[in-house]
């Protein structure tokens, strides 16, 4: 899987709280495309999945 450098920043800023980095809602979508982000939950915001927390921590390789 590869991550563009905009998509692995956008990691360490999910879920977005206020007053926090915006991350889009295109970025969202690719992320969310790989894996690595849940879908839009009852409290509005995306989550990361258990991949998404093991890539953002790098203890996933990404080529």
């Amino acid at each position: 899987m590869e991550l563009t450098p905009e998509e692995r920043e956008a990691l360490y800023f999910i879920p977005q709280a206020p007053g926090g980095r915006i991350v889009s809602e295109d970025v969202q979508r690719r992320l969310e495309a790989k894996g690595l982000l849940t879908p839009v939950r009852e409290d509005g915001r995306r989550w990361l999945t258990m991949a998404g927390d093991l890539v953002r921590r790098g203890r996933r390789a990404t080529p």
